[in-house]
């Protein structure tokens, strides 16, 4: 199923990396920079997923991802380059859905992907 998707990703080749791969699967693709764009940019459009980085600036901010989880209500993932970080159960606690480890393993992207579409 095709789905509205927001990369936001502060390393451009990342963010391209991903974006390329979920627009050969046919998903209407954007990117962001910052997770301080992130409510102006979900108040103009209806999102189904919302692929964050967790290293990317304004991300971490306190309750930003409750907000976007109560107010907006898309499948949130979360790109993640260390494991065992304290954040990652804040995560969850606020909505997160899974989680995207560095380094990407596309066919694992493209499989989280479809199954939040069903």
């Amino acid at each position: 199923m095709v789905s509205k998707i927001c990369i936001v990703d502060h390393d451009l080749a990342s963010r391209d990396y991903l974006r390329e791969c979920l627009e050969r699967e046919g998903h209407h693709v954007t990117t962001l920079d910052s997770g301080y764009q992130i409510n102006s940019y979900l108040s103009e459009e209806h999102l189904n997923i919302l692929i964050l980085n967790m290293d990317s600036p304004g991300v971490k901010e306190k309750g930003l991802l409750l907000e976007i989880h109560k107010s907006y209500r898309p499948r949130i993932l979360m790109i993640v380059s260390e494991r065992g970080d304290p954040f990652l159960k804040e995560a969850i606690d606020a909505g997160v859905y899974g989680f995207i480890y560095k380094p990407f393993n596309l066919k694992e992207v493209c499989t989280m992907v479809d199954h939040l579409t069903r």
